[in-house]
């Protein structure tokens, strides 16, 4: 209870501003000690615990100058009431400030050279760093002690102290920084008048020079020992290579007249594969010769045969008397006429189709509009084109997909029969399509697209229709292929690539 009203009566000391000196100690600077008395009374009644504690240490220090100690004393108990005060309007301790304040009271007692009082205070800032954790109070910890121990003669534990406080800033740095810590010391020492810690810094920094010495000059001889170890090594790896060198030379010697009896051998290899080769050209030669005269015979005898069909065709067709005659004769002239296409499109082969600018979107709508009319009354008629241009040939892209279309619509009898397109790339386009009907067998799937490989009821088709349209693709600079993994009826897939 007297401990509170004591508080309660010092707080009420500083809140009503009592505290101005009036006299002051010979030597104080009257002026500067009572501004700075009045910001800490200031202070004290704005209830800004901090900046009072700060400015009270600052009015003891100007007291211990002048060995006033009583007055710094009072002083140091008109903190302690401040901060209790503090404590118990934040309901926490407040270890900054005590420590703050601990540390002012040790460097008193120092003064003083109360030894006793010295370890107490000494005990209580490592409780409050301890509680605070922070780097730079411990750092100011050690320099207080170092400071402590230097006082009372102790000078092995005040190196120990500066020697702590050298390790905390040099950790983790190289050479170069360990060297600018020390400078960065010395200089602090010399700048504050610490003898002390000159005196500690140097013997350190020499110390630690000696060792860098050391390691420099057993670093240049292991680099020595290394070299002569080197240059050992590089000298037997020279021996052995030399003697590997004579081997290798002896096993070219023979290896070379190994190679001059294979290359003996080769040559005479060499000039019978060249008779067989100019066999072969000349083989082939005969065999494409051959191939352009059946080509051409087919086609002259077709020629031939076509006024004689059509005037057959006439006569069946006026007379009517033999309809199965009439249709066959159809079916022979058709044939003759895809016989005579797919000869012309063979022969020009690498002859390109020329393209132009087309809107396919236009084009897929009315190919699929002329071939509505062949399907079924259950089918229906899907195109999914969009409205873009592409570089193709119009009339020769139109047969393709006429083809498809029809051959679709004659195997499908229900669903759908689709015509779509996919772009996909900058340069390559796929016009797709696909029937719901019966599909292809997989035996016939190999010769889809040979001409003449198969024997047809020419009444049924002719089998040239695809052969034909694969041409077609090719002289477009394309492809026409059968998807095979598509199972619900047939896909065909005709890629262009501009």
């Amino acid at each position: 209870m007297k401990k509170i009203v004591l508080t309660l009566a010092l707080v009420l000391y500083f809140f009503t501003g009592q505290g101005q000196i009036t006299t002051t100690p010979t030597g104080v600077n009257i002026k500067e000690l009572n501004a700075k008395w009045a910001r800490f009374s200031q202070y004290a009644e704005q209830k800004n615990v901090e900046k009072a504690v700060e400015e009270g240490i600052n009015v003891s220090v100007l007291f211990t100058q002048n060995k006033q100690y009583k007055e710094a004393f009072a002083t140091c108990r008109q903190m302690d009431a401040l901060i209790y005060y503090g404590e118990q309007q934040k309901k926490s301790p407040e270890y900054k400030l005590r420590f703050m304040l601990a540390k002012e009271r040790l460097r008193m007692y120092t003064n003083l050279k109360n030894t006793e009082q010295c370890k107490i205070l000494l005990k209580q800032l490592h409780t409050y760093a301890d509680q605070l954790k922070s780097d730079s109070l411990t750092e100011a910890l050690l320099m207080t002690e170092a400071g402590y121990y230097q006082t009372f003669g102790m000078t092995d534990k005040s190196l120990e102290c500066y020697n702590a406080i050298f390790q905390k800033r040099s950790a983790g740095k190289d050479e170069q920084g360990i060297d600018l810590c020390y400078q960065d010391m010395l200089k602090y020492a010399e700048q504050n008048n610490n003898a002390p810690l000159a005196i500690a810094m140097r013997k350190l920094y020499t110390s630690w020079q000696d060792s860098i010495k050391a390691v420099k000059a057993v670093r240049e001889l292991n680099t020595l020992q290394e070299k002569y170890q080197a240059s050992q090594k590089d000298l037997q790896e020279k021996e052995n290579k030399i003697t590997t060198d004579l081997f290798i030379i002896i096993a070219l010697c023979v290896l070379s007249a190994a190679l001059a009896a294979a290359l003996l051998f080769l040559t005479a290899l060499q000039f019978k594969h060249t008779r067989q080769v100019k066999k072969l050209k000349h083989s082939l030669q005969i065999a494409n010769e051959n191939n352009e005269q059946k080509s051409q015979f087919i086609s002259n005898i077709s020629s031939q045969i076509e006024p004689s069909l059509n005037i057959m065709d006439k006569a069946t067709t006026d007379t009517m008397s033999n309809p199965i005659l009439h249709e066959n004769i159809k079916a022979l002239k058709e044939l003759m006429t895809a016989i005579q296409t797919y000869i012309a499109l063979e022969e020009t082969r690498e002859e390109y189709y020329p393209l132009s600018e087309l809107n396919i979107s236009a084009l897929c709508e009315s190919i699929m509009e002329n071939a509505q009319k062949n399907f079924g009354p259950g089918v229906e008629a899907v195109v999914n084109v969009p409205r873009i241009n592409i570089k193709t040939n119009a009339k020769e892209l139109e047969r393709i997909l006429n083809h498809l279309l029809n051959n679709a619509a004659e195997y499908t009898e229900s669903g759908k029969i689709s015509l779509d397109f996919k772009k996909r790339s900058a340069h390559t386009h796929q016009f797709i399509v696909t029937d719901t009907g019966t599909g292809i067998a997989s035996e016939k799937r190999k010769n889809l697209f040979k001409p003449f490989a198969e024997i047809h009821d020419l009444t049924q088709g002719n089998g040239l229709g695809l052969p034909t349209c694969s041409l077609i693709a090719y002289k477009l600079n394309g492809t026409l292929t059968l998807d095979t993994d598509y199972k619900k009826g047939t896909r065909f897939v005709l890629e262009l690539h501009v």
